[in-house]
């Protein structure tokens, strides 16, 4: 069995934490795959150049220590000083993620849509209950996370909107199954 922590990028998922460090998350906010992040944890891929410059703008963490292989090097920010912790990563995050001025009915209905379609298959495959207790801990978890406003203060128009959305995704959906 190999350590948890035996390459740069299972050092840093492990500096991220058991929510940000998780495969699904962490792959989402490096841009690569499930896969990739799973073979290069465990040390079956190798950093190239062009993804360590990728992870290292997703996360904050330096390209060079992403590419030197070495897991027991100390973990650097980018500007190859600075040690990393998971503050230098909710930091970085927080400055380079462009700031959202409002919520696009499209990305709510897409969102929506992908729920909805989890459940469905649950339900198929007979484990609804299951998938609505994870979408409750899920729920509970983005509250804990970022709060909850006492009211939502959505338009009507916007709940048109995003189901004006969900219904063009299903036709789309549709439209291709047939």
């Amino acid at each position: 069995m190999t350590s948890k922590k035996s390459t740069p990028i299972a050092v840093l998922r492990y500096t991220l934490g058991p929510h940000d460090g998780q495969e699904e998350i962490f792959a989402a906010t490096v841009q690569c795959s499930v896969s990739w992040v799973k073979k290069a944890s465990a040390g079956q891929r190798f950093v190239t150049p062009k993804t360590a410059h990728k992870v290292s703008m997703a996360t904050g963490v330096s390209e060079e220590w992403l590419v030197s292989g070495d897991p027991k090097a100390p973990i650097l920010e980018r500007d190859n000083v600075t040690p990393y912790t998971w503050d230098s990563y909710a930091r970085w995050r927080q400055e380079t993620i462009a700031p959202v001025s409002s919520i696009d009915p499209r990305v709510v209905a897409a969102f929506a849509s992908e729920i909805t379609r989890s459940l469905f298959a649950a339900y198929e495959a007979g484990r609804v209950n299951t998938a609505i207790n994870d979408l409750w801990k899920f729920s509970k978890a983005m509250k804990s996370r970022y709060g909850a406003p006492n009211e939502l203060g959505i338009s009507v128009q916007f709940t048109r909107d995003v189901g004006r959305e969900m219904v063009e995704l299903s036709n789309i959906e549709l439209r291709n199954a047939t």
